[in-house]
């Protein structure tokens, strides 16, 4: 089997070029006012951030009703797991990485 060295790419598919004065050549990019100072603005407002990280912070990590819940359906055998769940929960913990959910 023979391969072929690099094809050029299309016309329309070719990188932007810069001038060589490092300008960029796109004409609607706006000039930086002052290009030693950064700034960010938050479309969140700060009040609200702190109220839903107080309000996350109390949640618990481990759910005691839950876990207590599961505990007591499998003492009685009426917890009931399907194959697709279990292929689902091993997925998630192997190859995304993810904590298994219940």
């Amino acid at each position: 089997m023979r391969i072929d060295g690099p094809l050029p790419l299309p016309e329309s598919l070719q990188p932007e070029k810069t001038q060589k004065s490092g300008a960029s050549s796109t004409p609607n990019r706006p000039a930086p006012t002052n290009s030693n100072q950064d700034q960010t603005r938050l479309s969140v407002d700060a009040n609200r951030l702190d109220q839903l990280k107080t309000a996350l912070s109390q949640v618990p990590e481990i759910r005691q009703e839950r876990v207590a819940a599961v505990r007591e359906a499998m003492g009685n055998g009426s917890y009931q797991v399907t194959d697709q769940q279990l292929a689902d929960s091993i997925h998630s913990q192997l190859v995304m990485g993810k904590a298994p959910t219940t």
